[in-house]
């Protein structure tokens, strides 16, 4: 039998993870946490996804590899915050924009942000670029509120808390979508709701942050029909 036949399925446990890469970046993540970044073997990693040692290597070439994968779940949004912050015009179309994405990312990593935080709190030294990425992050959705405040389009508040309050309601929002399927009819939870996409959760979730911000919240369409052009251009 080959050693693909024998990985396992991918199944609730690995909240719906379709590809092998991200299933191994699942697994890994949890190898990390219980028995820490530097004592876990790329053997091990195999075993439990049930690959031999020649299919891991083929989608990772060393564990330094599985550990940049993890650090990377901040990267894209981090990368598009730069270029929104060094842009232009109005601060709520931006923070609409950002949000939108970065929900989006997060809802289609493979990993739960939640449990690379958990991992990154228990070896810090290992995953000093993941608190940076989150700390820059953090910083730019800061630097859009003030900006917005600034110019009149928000409501006086305080930037950092609001920033903090932002990620965190990201955090929750995409920890719910994994766990939308035990909760659809038929799952293992018995508390029903319905399942929405990622880009339902995106779109709903940024529109609803940022219309709480608005000091005039029937500019909202305008803003959102904006956000529209602009990522489509």
């Amino acid at each position: 039998m080959s050693d693909d036949s024998m990985r396992p399925m991918l199944g609730a446990d690995a909240d719906g993870v379709s590809s092998r890469r991200d299933y191994i970046l699942v697994v890994a993540a949890g190898l990390f946490r219980e028995h820490g970044y530097l004592n876990t073997t790329m053997t091990e990693i195999a075993r439990v996804c049930g690959l031999g040692q020649s299919s891991l290597y083929y989608w990772f070439r060393q564990k330094e590899d599985i550990l940049l994968g993890l650090l990377a779940v901040n990267r894209v949004s981090l990368d598009f915050a730069e270029q929104l912050v060094r842009e232009g015009g109005s601060p709520a179309v931006r923070l609409l924009r950002l949000l939108r994405l970065d929900i989006r990312e997060l809802c289609s990593s493979p990993v739960d942000i939640c449990e690379v935080e958990v991992l990154a709190e228990q070896q810090p030294d290992v995953f000093v670029e993941f608190w940076a990425d989150t700390a820059a992050l953090h910083k730019h959705v800061s630097t859009l509120v003030s900006d917005g405040i600034a110019c009149g389009e928000f409501v006086d508040c305080d930037a950092e808390f609001t920033a903090l309050s932002i990620c965190a309601a990201e955090e929750g929002a995409q920890r719910r979508f994994r766990k939308s399927a035990a909760h659809a009819l038929g799952g293992t939870n018995p508390f029903r709701h319905r399942e929405y996409s990622r880009e339902h959760v995106a779109d709903e979730l940024a529109v609803m942050l940022v219309r709480g911000l608005l000091r005039d919240p029937s500019a909202l369409p305008a803003l959102s029909a904006a956000v529209v052009a602009a990522d489509s251009g």
